[in-house]
C-alpha cells in the first residue's frame, strides 16, 4: 500500500505548478506588463463635460496651472469679444457719419439749385418789366401828310409820333389817327385837333405832341391841314 501511494503521488502534478505553467507565456510570445492598480490623478470623464478640460485635469498639471490656463483662455475670449464689439460699434459710427455727410451734400446741392433758379426767375422778371416800360420804336406813318387846301405846305421838319407804352401794356399793336393841324404864317403849328382815332384814347397824345413840333415853310396866311397818322408795332406782320 505504501508503495502504491508513492507512485500515485509522483504521477499527479501539483495544482500550483499546473496553474503556473498554464499562466506562463509561451516561448517567443510578447509579454504584457501587468497593471498595479495605481493611477496618477484618477479623474472620471463623467465629472466634466469638456473633454479637453478632462485631459488637462488627468495630466500632471497642478490645479493652480489649470486655473491659470482657464483664466488666460477666458481673458482671451473676453478680449476677442470686446474687439469684435468695438469693431461693430466703430463700423456703425462710420456708416452714420457717411450717411450724414451724404445728406448734407444733397441738402447743399438742393439749396444751391433753388438759389440759382430763384436768381434766374428774378432776372427774367426784371427783363419783362424793363421791356414793358421801354416803348418800342414807332413805325413811321405810311401815308404822307395830305394837304387839305391850297396853298401846298412844305414840311421842313416833322417828328414822327412814338408808339405809346400804354398801348403796349394793353396789347394794342396798331391804330390810325386823323388830326387837323393849324399852321401859322411862319410855318409853326399852333394847334392840333383830333378828328378821329381808332382805337380811341391810345394814340391821341402821341400825335398832338409830335405834330406841335412840326415846322413848315413860311406861308402867306394861316392854314389848317388834315393829317392821318398810322401806328403799327414793330414786328406786327398784319
Amino acid at each position: 500500500m505504501t508503495l502504491l501511494l508513492c507512485v500515485a503521488c509522483s504521477k499527479d502534478p501539483s495544482p500550483d505548478t499546473d496553474s503556473a505553467s498554464a499562466n506562463a507565456p509561451e516561448a517567443g510570445a510578447p509579454t504584457t506588463p501587468r497593471t498595479t492598480g495605481l493611477v496618477k490623478n484618477p479623474i472620471k470623464l463623467s465629472d466634466t463635460a469638456d473633454a479637453v478640460k478632462w485631459m488637462d485635469m488627468a495630466s500632471t498639471k497642478s490645479p493652480a496651472q489649470i486655473a491659470k490656463e482657464e483664466k488666460l483662455a477666458k481673458d482671451a475670449a473676453d478680449a476677442k469679444l470686446a474687439a469684435e464689439t468695438k469693431k461693430v460699434h466703430d463700423d456703425k459710427l462710420a456708416a452714420d457719419a457717411k450717411l450724414a455727410a451724404d445728406a448734407k451734400i444733397a441738402a447743399d446741392a438742393k439749396l444751391a439749385a433753388d438759389a440759382k433758379a430763384l436768381a434766374a426767375a428774378k432776372a427774367l422778371e426784371k427783363q419783362k418789366i424793363a421791356a414793358a416800360v421801354q416803348s418800342p420804336p414807332a413805325a413811321p406813318p405810311k401815308a404822307a401828310p395830305v394837304v387839305a387846301q391850297e396853298p401846298i405846305l412844305n414840311v421842313i421838319t416833322g417828328e414822327q409820333p412814338k408808339f405809346p407804352s400804354r398801348a403796349v401794356r394793353d396789347g394794342v399793336t396798331k391804330g390810325i389817327v386823323t388830326a387837323q393841324l393849324h399852321v401859322e404864317t411862319d410855318g409853326r403849328v399852333s394847334k392840333v385837333e383830333i378828328v378821329n382815332a381808332t382805337p380811341k384814347k391810345y394814340f391821341d397824345k402821341a400825335v398832338i405832341s409830335a405834330a406841335l413840333q412840326w415846322k413848315y415853310a413860311p406861308i402867306s396866311k394861316p392854314l389848317t391841314t388834315t393829317m392821318e397818322f398810322e401806328f403799327k408795332m414793330a414786328g406786327d406782320g398784319s
